[in-house]
């Protein structure tokens, strides 16, 4: 709504409605942003502002003295209400400024005096009296602010501003329900007023986004170059998990200056979570030249580092993190990134006091398990490894096939540390040894239904039955050593069938090794039982496979058999 002639400039309010005035073509982005509360960014337009009618500089002068005022700069903001005054003094404006200050002085007197002179310079612009009604409101004086309403009505009822502020009354009572048909009824009267379709959407934020984003749509349809509603696209968005959405929002929203650092530190983070880790790296640059101590933002340099490589960068950044942040302040990420940072600079034994703070932190998160397991084994902890399998197995609910084979190999490394010339040439007493033999059957045990895991679901591969051979035939080499030169063959009936298994599927050769391996557990077993066709037939499959194989062409040189 227009009003006409010089008085009309009014029109162009300290309130946040939707209503251009005469001349607001050239501050109007500037009082878009003011009435969306970005007091940074308004005062950056309206100083840049050149080359202005007389009837422009007042309205840009007064938007500047009540972007100073929301800054709490009241001396800043009396200077530009003065300057719109002596620019066009009969700007009303600039009146309504000087008593919104009388007002914040509690000098009601001199307000209501600078509200009347403001009134009588244009009666029938209702935009007067909702200006003067949102300063009522935002003083708590809702009596004075209804009588400013209802002056404006007899101005125009359908003024679209009056309804914003009564909405803004309506939320300061936590009266949302009204407050949101108040703004409602202003859209209704005026399709253009982007203040009310701004204000519904940030009410819908909380409760409903889907209705919000309806809102914002409309908004930037009005308008594709309302930059406040971007900010809320992009919030509501990151909220919901629309990274790219989000991203794209926060865009335009931080392309002007003065907008609030908050939404740069999302557009760092979005970065980061669509895998722009350069960019991102440089966001945050810019980010902390302005706020040099903020923790996310150090804590997301770190991140980011990590995700490029540049590890020895990162654990230094990481590690400062850490120290120089509150350990209350930590979070599960940080500890595991530092930790998988530790094992990348070949530090396996402080990763594993890392990743022990970050399981503290989550118990319930498998992935730590399988770095620990890492980590052990970089150490040659067979032993912590298994632990750690088993407490992965406690919490993961869909453990794979390949969780299951690598825990049956380490279960079957540790079982290793207990037999053989390395651990029968120990002193060890008989307590010890009882403690060892306990540990050894336990470590078979588990490994025997490790590999039956894996055999159960992946029949088709020959690994876990040959690993359960393997694994059993540890037993056979602990029986000897106490047994001398009897071998019971116990991994022989698994080795039988991890055989058949390969035989008939080895057409590319693959399997070669692993069926020589088990050739010779065979041929071994039966020579153990003075079964020497039988050996020697095994020491034929050998050389089946491998012509040159010294081993089978010794034994069978030796058993005086032809091949």
């Amino acid at each position: 709504m227009k009003m006409q002639g010089k008085k009309g400039l009014g029109l162009t309010m300290a309130v946040f409605f939707g209503v251009s005035g005469v001349f607001a073509g050239s501050n109007e982005k500037g009082i878009d942003l003011y009435r969306a509360e970005l007091y940074d960014a308004a005062k950056i337009f309206f100083i840049s502002q050149q080359n202005q009618t007389p009837q422009e500089q007042a309205e840009n002068q007064y938007y500047l003295g009540q972007t100073y005022y929301k800054l709490q700069q009241q001396d800043s903001a009396a200077y530009y209400y003065a300057k719109a005054i002596e620019t066009d003094p009969e700007y009303a404006f600039g009146y309504i400024g000087e008593g919104e200050l009388a007002l914040a002085k509690k000098d009601t007197k001199t307000a209501d005096n600078l509200f009347k002179k403001a009134n009588g310079l244009n009666k029938k612009d209702p935009s007067i009296q909702t200006t003067i009604a949102d300063i009522y409101v935002d003083a708590g004086m809702n009596a004075q602010a209804e009588e400013a309403l209802e002056k404006a009505r007899k101005a125009n009822k359908k003024y679209s501003g009056i309804y914003v502020v009564e909405g803004d009354m309506l939320m300061k009572e936590n009266k949302v329900g009204d407050a949101c048909a108040r703004y409602e009824n202003a859209i209704a009267f005026d399709k253009t007023d982007k203040v009310a379709y701004l204000k519904l959407a940030r009410v819908y934020k909380a409760i409903n986004t889907s209705e919000a984003l309806r809102y914002l749509n409309e908004l930037t349809t009005i308008d594709p170059e309302y930059i406040p509603a971007y900010a809320l696209i992009g919030d509501i968005n990151r909220d919901a998990g629309m990274y790219l959405q989000a991203l794209s929002a926060y865009e335009k929203f931080i392309s002007i200056p003065g907008v609030p650092l908050q939404q740069h530190k999302y557009y760092a983070q979005l970065l980061y979570f669509t895998d722009q880790y350069d960019k991102s790296l440089k966001q945050i640059d810019y980010v902390l030249k302005q706020d040099p101590k903020d923790p996310v933002m150090h804590r997301l340099q770190a991140y980011n580092n990590f995700k490029l490589d540049n590890n020895a960068v990162a654990l230094k950044q990481m590690a400062k993190f850490l120290q120089d942040n509150p350990k209350d302040t930590h979070i599960y990420l940080d500890y595991i990134t530092y930790a998988r940072l530790l094992l990348k600079e070949k530090q396996p034994q402080e990763a594993i006091v890392a990743f022990e703070k970050a399981s503290a932190l989550d118990p319930e998160k498998a992935e730590v398990y399988k770095e620990l397991i890492t980590a052990y084994k970089a150490l040659n902890n067979n032993a912590e490894a298994i632990k750690q399998y088993e407490k992965y197995f406690a919490v993961e609910k869909s453990p794979t096939v390949f969780d299951y084979y690598f825990y049956g190999l380490a279960l079957y490394n540790a079982s290793i540390e207990y037999i053989g010339e390395a651990y029968t040439s120990k002193p060890i007493t008989p307590e010890q040894k009882q403690i060892d033999d306990a540990t050894f059957n336990s470590y078979v045990q588990k490994g025997n239904e490790a590999f039956s895991e894996v055999i159960s679901r992946s029949p088709e591969s020959y690994l876990g039955y040959l690993w359960k051979a393997n694994m059993n035939s540890l037993i056979d080499v602990k029986g000897q050593e106490v047994k001398g030169a009897a071998m019971e063959g116990v991994a022989k009936p698994y080795y039988e069938e991890a055989i058949n298994i390969m035989v008939k599927n080895n057409e590319d050769g693959k399997r070669n090794q692993d069926l020589i391996d088990a050739y010779r557990y065979m041929a071994s077993y039966y020579l153990l039982q003075d079964d020497k066709i039988s050996a020697g037939e095994y020491f034929k499959k050998i050389l089946g496979i491998d012509p040159t194989n010294s081993l089978a062409i010794d034994a069978l040189n030796q058993l005086k058999i032809k091949y």
